[in-house]
């Protein structure tokens, strides 16, 4: 396995989980009616938000209208836990947390890390496996990143809502100066730094292996990510009781395994 993607240790991630309030927010008790779970089997359908493409994470066929990757396989699973069709939502990335404590959708999909302004607003699964973010730039550019000081004197692309913006913009409340550009999908971030738009652009490290695959571009700096988990509205004990069951069968029966080795070698 690449150095830089992990399974997560559940049992451990479990027990801090716990600790730090990780999951309290979606065990609170739902209010009186059918929950969200019960609504999803009724309706047969678990309708998940996503933004493509997110290489390996979540992408989209134009030629066959589907969408394929690593979290759409692990949704896959879910669904057919529940037996239920799954119907994956695009939309902006930035969109995602409000729509589904909208119920426009029933969960989220989209390489989503665990961070604190997440968890003050939505519920999320057990984390499933642990990336770097990193500052990439095109392969035949000579300046060197150490840290985030060093991106001030570069324009910097990002895609919007994004922890890789949440680092930025913590960085300049804390008295930074980066100047950065947000962009609402990754490939206009990525076509932004091919044309030089942007010098610098920060996204999760398996997405630079994808894009290198087709593009001449290098690694300047890395900074450890949190780990990656699927998102629901808060109040649906049942939903995230049910979701976290399929991720951890499937980790302790190597199906978790296997969809890592099939999607980031």
């Amino acid at each position: 396995m690449k150095r830089e993607i992990g399974i997560i240790g559940m049992i451990i991630f479990l027990g801090v989980g716990f600790t730090l309030g990780w999951f309290i927010p979606g065990f609170l008790p739902s209010a009186g009616g059918p929950t969200l779970l019960d609504q999803i089997k009724t309706n047969n359908v678990l309708r998940v938000g996503t933004d493509t493409p997110w290489p390996p994470f979540e992408m989209y066929n134009i030629t066959t209208d589907e969408f394929y990757g690593f979290e759409i396989d692990l949704c896959e699973l879910i669904a057919d836990d529940f037996n239920v069709t799954l119907q994956m939502v695009e939309m902006d990335f930035g969109a995602l947390p409000a729509a589904v404590k909208a119920g426009t959708i029933d969960m989220i999909a989209a390489a989503m890390f665990i961070t604190p302004e997440r968890i003050e607003e939505l519920a999320h699964s057990v984390p499933y496996i642990r990336t770097n973010m990193v500052c990439i730039a095109k392969g035949n550019e000579t300046f060197t990143i150490t840290g985030y000081t060093d991106l001030e004197i570069h324009e910097t692309g990002v895609q919007a809502g994004t922890a890789e913006e949440f680092e930025l913009e913590d960085f300049n409340l804390a008295g930074g100066t980066i100047s950065y550009t947000t962009y609402p999908k990754a490939d206009l971030l990525l076509q932004a730094l091919l044309n030089d738009i942007v010098e610098v652009a920060f996204v999760d490290e398996p997405v630079f292996t994808e894009w290198t695959k087709t593009e001449d571009l290098q690694i300047l700096y890395t900074v450890l990510a949190e780990p990656t988990a699927l998102w629901m509205r808060q109040g649906e004990p049942e939903l995230v009781e049910a979701v976290n069951k399929v991720i951890l069968t499937a980790y302790t029966d190597g199906t978790l395994d296997s969809l890592i080795a099939t999607w980031f070698t």
